[in-house]
């Protein structure tokens, strides 16, 4: 059964990101020097309102909101990787949920990855056959709680073809409606390159079902611009850089 794997080249997610950030630089909402995180944990934007820097997450259509790998040994199984990129989620998870005792009691199989040298694509195959998803609903809340604690905290989303919503709390005072949907966590194997046969496992947050917000940085459909425009950058702006 062909599999599919991750294209190459940058993603459609960092572009995305580009386009809100241009899109808000346009609008002088944005410093010129701003640029998207890319596969950082910093926010992937800001924008000004009334003399004041707002994190920004910035989000495609169906992406994952945070993902963190896995790693096995035979003593612990399956854990955290210690060298995730997201370090926040994995305390997230480890101090909010029960997912990863969970997952040690679901995938019981000894993954071929992490157990074999000179792995073949028979290995990988077996590993994606052998440990089906494992997924869990979850609160709105628990999303938000997931922004709202980074450092800096971050209290504004926007979805590609959905809209712009406040995470928690609208300390701006936008006017905007909350976040919503039916997230879940996903653990799952991914193939990450069919052709050079590598594969990881992963944990994810998902959240299909988002109705959409009337407000829109790219005003799909004629939605409301959340900001109001005008000159919201001036003053001192040391503080952020």
């Amino acid at each position: 059964m062909r599999r599919k794997s991750i294209p190459k080249g940058k993603n459609k997610g960092i572009k995305y990101e580009e386009k809100i950030n241009n899109i808000l630089k346009e609008k002088n909402l944005q410093l010129s020097s701003t640029s998207s995180a890319g596969a950082s944990d910093a926010p992937d934007g800001y924008f000004w309102y009334d003399e004041n820097r707002y994190p920004l997450e910035i989000k495609k259509q169906n992406a994952d909101f945070a993902q963190v790998e896995l790693r096995w040994d035979e003593t612990s199984r399956f854990t955290f990787s210690e060298n995730s990129k997201n370090p926040e989620f994995v305390i997230f998870l480890n101090e909010n949920t029960d997912f990863l005792e969970t997952i040690n009691n679901t995938w019981v199989e000894i993954p071929r990855k992490f157990t074999r040298n000179n792995l073949a694509e028979e290995d990988r195959h077996w590993d994606l056959d052998h440990f089906t998803d494992i997924k869990r609903s979850i609160d709105v809340s628990y999303i938000e709680l997931f922004y709202n604690v980074k450092q800096p905290p971050v209290h504004y989303i926007q979805i590609q073809e959905r809209g712009f919503f406040y995470l928690g709390q609208d300390i701006a005072g936008l006017g905007v409606p909350r976040i919503n949907g039916n997230p879940y966590l996903r653990a799952r194997v991914k193939t990450r390159s069919a052709s050079n046969n590598k594969w990881g496992f992963l944990v994810a947050i998902k959240m299909p079902g988002i109705k959409p917000s009337k407000f829109d940085l790219e005003q799909f459909k004629n939605r409301k611009f959340p900001v109001t425009l005008g000159e919201h950058i001036k003053g001192s702006i040391e503080k952020f850089m």
